[in-house]
């Protein structure tokens, strides 16, 4: 995946306990949180590509445009390091005093993500191997290895440079750990340093032989290893791999990529003890990362936001659609860190991309997509970028200034954004967020499913974004979890594909239910075990008691014709149902759907179950959006949950709550006047208009209301 289609990847498609407790027990040490003092509300900066003598006049135009804090040198390794041993940071350190003496605050990048040339030259075993077997080539970025010791040494010590040289500098106040780490061409590395660290992650997670052959089934084609050594990568191989090798793979890689940052880390922390420290990624679309376990020891997700992208890869770019996915990644930022407040590190400003690139916002999008992500509970955001490049694979990645760096389309848009975003203050930019709503996604899940998925076009990701889109039309707020922890907090869970149900799932959602929640689930329900080996009871497995069903088949569908009745307080439309279908048995719960078509007509598609105080939902059909939607909608009504403003479609609503009071967040994502009903007597905090029931919005508009 590389930054042209990572959404496109993510539209289509647990590290070692022990490992990563030891790593997090180094890291975890003197975290530093932001500064009281400081608001993020800044733009990033690249003064290693543009000539020293425009530093001081974009200084001072910064401080002029409310620019805040830049983030820099996340690309200038080669600059920083023009040879092995021999650091020169002289002319970082005249940046920083320039930026400070303006009053802008610097968040230094860790520059590993693209190694200077001499490196790959004297070290090619750096280089990653794809998952076809092919060394990657230099040139561009995200080409290394993350297990291979040697740029481990190479990417710590430049750090550590960094570090030592810019620890007691006036006006550095938080470092970047690399860049978007596996949101490259080849999001995982197969190579011959990646088979022997997999092969001593195996031995620390299993121990013996005899537990991995039996946990992965290896007596199946003769795969039973008698030596660690024996093991492999899941390169091709004439047949598909073994699948708990591949789910292992998976989880391997993504402990690789964090232990390589982690490493950084707790450097930074020893070294900068007063710096806040994050990374950033594409919040809940790059996959092929643990999320929960690179930030669990950061102080906070940083997030970059491109709506421009979805749509130009959506199929259906509706502003529905395209609000839905960036609502996603920013619900998944929040929910990262349970709840804490998130930063947006690259928000869009102008036409993105690189062979090719997203249009224009429109007048006044740019300000909606800020206020989008503080309304999900961001608290601080980065413009990407300052000026746009005129050399370079991204050219057209259009900045605040243009190539000829006069203001962009959206400059004074954004110099009105910031200084209403500061008014916000920082008691409601750090508010919790208001979620009635949760829904599982387990990276577990996802990368078992990626590895057999059933139906081909069956992707775990597709389908999180579906459920997604259909519940937050409900404006009562969605966590991400990934259900192993406390969901006493919430009324309603959903669970789309949870393919893999672990005991500590199961024992959680059981609990929820039986103390009164809402659980609803898709197919596919607890198909696998932690393993990737099928469950040996009737699915759904160990949640077969909680949905008061059992499976009595399950079917891929391709050609055939398929539908779906409804009944109960489910009644309307037939549907039709396409890619899954589980047959389920109702053994104590109530049918709300059949099947309509062939040999499986009259069989329940939809169950419903009383359980304790609770209620368990089982949505074995796949459902085309629109009535997904609509059955998700009427459940999620029947839960008792309603909120207390009616908006259109296109119109986004939600709320963060703190001591200081409720802020209610309205957001036309449209490009016509919308109306919103709010049932009562409002103030607009950014305009200090008051309204009465009914709250009107300009096209890609905002309001912020508090009770009048």
């Amino acid at each position: 995946m590389n930054r042209r289609n990572f959404i496109a990847a993510a539209g289509a498609t647990v590290a070692s306990l022990t490992l990563t407790q030891r790593l997090h027990a180094l890291s975890q040490a003197a975290a530093a949180n932001v500064s009281s003092d400081l608001l993020l509300f800044g733009t990033d900066y690249y003064p290693d590509q543009t000539p020293e003598h425009l530093w001081e006049q974009d200084a001072a135009a910064m401080q002029a445009a409310g620019i805040t804090n830049v983030r820099i040198a996340e690309f200038a390794w080669a600059l920083m390091e023009p040879s092995e041993g021999a650091f020169d940071f002289a002319w970082l350190q005249r940046a920083v005093k320039i930026l400070h003496a303006h009053d802008i605050a610097v968040i230094l990048g860790t520059p590993s993500a693209a190694p200077p040339n001499w490196l790959t030259q004297k070290y090619p075993e750096v280089m990653e191997v794809n998952d076809q077997g092919v060394t990657l080539n230099t040139g561009a970025r995200r080409f290394t290895c993350p297990t291979n010791k040697t740029y481990r040494r190479l990417s710590l010590a430049i750090a550590t440079h960094m570090a030592d040289t810019f620890a007691s500098t006036p006006g550095v106040v938080g470092w970047q750990i690399d860049n978007e780490l596996t949101l490259g061409e080849s999001g995982r590395c197969y190579c011959r340093y990646c088979r022997a660290g997999f092969q001593q992650w195996l031995r620390e997670k299993y121990h013996s032989l005899d537990a991995l052959n039996q946990d992965w089934g290896t007596a199946f084609w003769s795969n039973i290893y008698t030596d660690f050594s024996q093991i492999p990568v899941p390169l091709p191989s004439g047949a598909p791999p073994n699948p708990g090798l591949a789910l292992d793979y998976d989880r391997y890689q993504s402990y690789a990529n964090v232990s390589f940052l982690e490493e950084q880390l707790t450097m930074l922390r020893r070294v900068c003890p007063r710096h806040f420290i994050t990374t950033n990624n594409v919040a809940g679309l790059v996959d092929t990362i643990n999320a929960r376990d690179l930030y669990r020891n950061l102080d906070f997700v940083a997030s970059d936001n491109y709506p421009g992208f979805f749509a130009m890869r959506l199929e259906n770019a509706t502003p529905e659609a395209v609000t839905a996915v960036a609502a996603f990644g920013h619900d998944f930022s929040r929910s990262t860190k349970d709840g804490k407040p998130f930063m947006i590190m690259e928000e869009q400003t102008g036409k993105s991309g690189q062979p090719t690139f997203s249009p224009q916002p429109e007048p006044g999008q740019v300000r909606l997509w800020s206020y989008q992500a503080i309304a999900h509970g961001a608290m601080g955001i980065n413009y990407f970028r300052w000026d746009t490049n005129t050399a370079g694979a991204e050219e057209y990645w259009h900045g605040m200034l243009n190539h000829d760096r006069s203001h962009s389309p959206a400059f004074g848009e954004i110099r009105q954004t910031l200084k209403e975003l500061k008014s916000l203050g920082r008691a409601h930019l750090n508010a919790p967020y208001v979620a009635d709503l949760a829904l599982c996604f387990d990276f577990n899940a996802d990368w078992a499913l990626a590895i057999q998925p059933g139906q081909p076009k069956l992707k775990y990701s597709a389908e999180a974004l579906s459920w997604y889109g259909c519940i937050s039309a409900s404006h009562a707020g969605v966590d991400m979890v990934d259900a192993t922890g406390d969901l006493s907090r919430y009324k309603v869970l959903f669970a789309p594909v949870m393919y893999i149900v672990t005991q500590q799932q199961a024992d959680r959602i059981r609990a929820f239910v039986q103390a009164g929640g809402t659980f609803i689930a898709g197919f596919r329900l607890g198909a696998k075990d932690e393993h990737s080996r099928i469950v040996e009871t009737p699915l759904p497995g160990l949640l077969r008691d909680v949905m008061g069903v059992e499976l009595t088949d399950y079917q891929p569908i391709y050609s055939e014709k398929q539908g779906v009745a409804f009944t109960g307080s489910l009644a309307g439309p037939n549907a039709d149902c396409h890619i899954w279908a589980d047959i389920l048995d109702p053994k104590q719960a109530e049918v709300l759907a059949t099947y309509t078509g062939r040999h499986y007509h009259g069989k329940a598609a939809i169950t419903s179950n009383n359980f304790g105080k609770g209620k368990a939902i089982y949505l074995g059909a796949h459902l085309e959006p629109a009535d997904l939607a609509r059955v998700l909608l009427t459940l999620i009504a029947a839960a008792g949950i309603k909120s207390p403003i009616e908006a259109p479609p296109g119109v986004e609503v939600t709320s963060r709550r703190s001591t200081s009071g409720t802020l209610t967040y309205i957001l036309n994502h449209t490009a016509e006047p919308q109306s919103a009903q709010v049932g009562g007597s409002f103030k607009d905090i950014l305009t200090g208009a008051t309204y009465a029931n009914t709250v009107h919005l300009e096209p890609y508009g905002v309001c912020v209301l508090q009770p009048a």
